[in-house]
């Protein structure tokens, strides 16, 4: 049985291999590994370190854990480990008991989130640990080791996955400290979103695909839609008699409050709604818009962004399997999110008002406007009666006008 013996440092012990000289009371001949221990008197019982190559890093692990037990940071509780955790924390944020930092429910596509970052990064990384002895240098070698194959993005989602474990966890008394605090995170190196499309293109990259295709995006680039309101959109959101889209009104596409808003139906828009209803068959009020293909797994019925970006990107520039194009290049790819990128463009170069395109687009409230004071923008600035109406009308003409004008010097 490995056996431990006191080091020149109080409070740190040398843990021997089994087979050690040391058994038998002659000198070792092993290479140790060294922790520490601290009395802990309000739990009546000793708090150990994690296990480290060098005495000088157990001592060091030693004057933090004594630290904390002074402090009283340490859990009543600290036997549970961090997989049990992340296995009761995914469970409790599905069945709604667990919130988020607003005090809501995690939405679904949230909960899926956390259950990746914290499954294929957390757990893998320091799973078997108690969930009290995970501490920020854990976190800063997990961000470390991420950093150069994640984008800053990937990284600050899983950072902020271990936030939502331990805030979850410190209410339950499993946790003292959050260890994610003070993480230096990698920088962000996002690609920007420069791509922005013509009104003539975009009516040329949804004329090649088939209506069900197209009207995803056509939603984002003429009514603003998220992609996640698109795949919540119900039959009975979008009125055509009326001429508006009501988006955001299930709460699980919903980012905000602010995003649940109604757009107003511009001709090119209406046209392909029209079709795509046509060609579904009148489906039921309460269907979905935009159904996936397939029924059951992992997107339950519901649209496939990633399976449609490749049914576009098929139909806009053909490849066989060695990824040689096999017909005419119809136009650069396009996706629904630089859809909704170019529908803000297409507002602002036809003159809407920043504060309307803000509340078309579904943002509580634009950061600044040329020419306003920000308090004036976010207090005394509001959309007047028939601006969004009018708002539509100045996109209606501006995607018209352009498209009639390409199409024009074209057939000079």
């Amino acid at each position: 049985m490995a056996k431990s013996t006191k080091t020149r440092y109080q409070g740190v012990y040398a843990r021997h291999k089994e087979g050690c000289a040391i058994e038998a009371s002659r000198r070792c001949n092993c290479k140790p590994s060294y922790w520490g221990k601290a009395y802990d008197r309000k739990a009546k019982k000793s708090r150990p370190t994690a296990f480290f190559p060098t005495p000088v890093e157990a001592r060091n692990a030693r004057d933090d854990l004594v630290r904390d037990v002074r402090d009283g940071l340490l859990p009543a509780n600290d036997s549970m480990r961090v997989k049990a955790a992340i296995e009761s924390f995914l469970r409790a944020a599905s069945d709604g008991v667990a919130l988020n930092k607003h005090g809501r429910r995690y939405r679904p596509s949230a909960v899926r989130d956390l259950t990746g970052a914290l499954e294929n990064h957390v757990e893998a990384a320091f799973g078997a640990k108690r969930i009290g002895d995970v501490r920020r240098r854990d976190v800063q070698l997990l961000v470390d080791e991420m950093a150069p194959t994640l984008s800053g993005s990937s990284v600050r989602t899983v950072v902020n996955a271990v936030h939502s474990l331990y805030r979850w966890a410190q209410a339950r008394e499993l946790a003292f400290h959050d260890p994610a605090a003070l993480v230096q995170l990698p920088a962000m190196d996002a690609k920007p979103r420069d791509r922005v499309a013509t009104p003539a293109e975009m009516a040329k990259l949804l004329a090649v695909l088939e209506t069900r295709d197209a009207v995803p995006f056509a939603l984002a680039a003429y009514a603003t839609a998220r992609r996640a309101e698109i795949r919540h959109l119900r039959v009975e959101d979008v009125d055509l008699k009326l001429g508006v889209i009501y988006l955001g009104a299930d709460e699980r596409g919903r980012k905000s409050r602010s995003a649940q808003r109604a757009v107003p139906i511009v001709k090119p828009l209406m046209a392909l709604l029209r079709r795509h209803l046509l060609e579904s068959g009148r489906p039921a009020p309460d269907a979905l818009f935009c159904p996936g293909l397939k029924r059951g797994g992992r997107n339950s019925g519901m649209l496939s962004f990633e399976a449609l970006q490749v049914r576009a990107d098929d139909a806009w520039d053909p490849k066989d399997e060695d990824g040689r194009s096999k017909g005419q290049k119809i136009g650069e790819r396009i996706t629904a999110h630089e859809c909704r990128h170019t529908c803000a463009t297409w507002l602002d170069a036809a003159g809407v008002r920043p504060v309307v395109a803000s509340q078309l687009m579904g943002h509580a409230v634009p950061s600044r406007q040329p020419g306003a004071a920000q308090i004036t923008q976010e207090r005394y600035t509001h959309v007047l009666p028939g601006d969004l109406v009018r708002a539509c009308q100045q996109l209606e003409t501006f995607v018209l006008q352009t498209t009639k004008a390409r199409i024009s010097r074209g057939s000079r």
